[in-house]
């Protein structure tokens, strides 16, 4: 797969997009979240809080009854497609892309997703 580097209208990139990330310009209703161990649909309109490290290698996400923690690389584009609702899922990368250490920085690339139910008394204090 060829994908075009968005900074650089016309120009084509030859590192693919490991598709972690799917999302459309609508705003969506629920963020489906799939790793290895388990898939889960939250709704947006239970989404408390967002928040990207600084290195762009952990996002978390505070539901009301969830916390969602997403490990990887280039996470700035699922923060910024979930801020604005258009992401539809985020999922783990194969273990078998090869092409991480030349991925372009535009991608993201997803290497854990951990879900975390909240308890009773968490979900209290929210």
């Amino acid at each position: 797969m060829i994908d075009e580097d968005p900074r650089k209208p016309g120009k084509v990139a030859s590192i693919p997009n490991p598709g972690c990330l799917e999302s459309r310009e609508m705003p969506a209703v629920f963020l489906r979240l799939h790793s290895p161990q388990e898939q889960i649909a939250l709704p947006y309109a239970s989404l408390l809080k967002l928040s990207l490290k600084t290195d762009e290698t952990v996002l978390e996400l505070t539901f009301v009854s969830h916390r969602v923690t997403v490990t990887g690389k280039n996470l700035v584009e699922i923060y910024k497609s979930v801020a604005a609702a258009e992401a539809r899922m985020v999922r783990v990368a194969p273990r078998d892309f090869s092409a991480e250490a030349t991925q372009r920085s535009y991608h993201a690339l997803v290497r854990g997703i951990r879900i975390e139910p909240l308890d009773p008394e968490e979900r209290r204090r929210r």
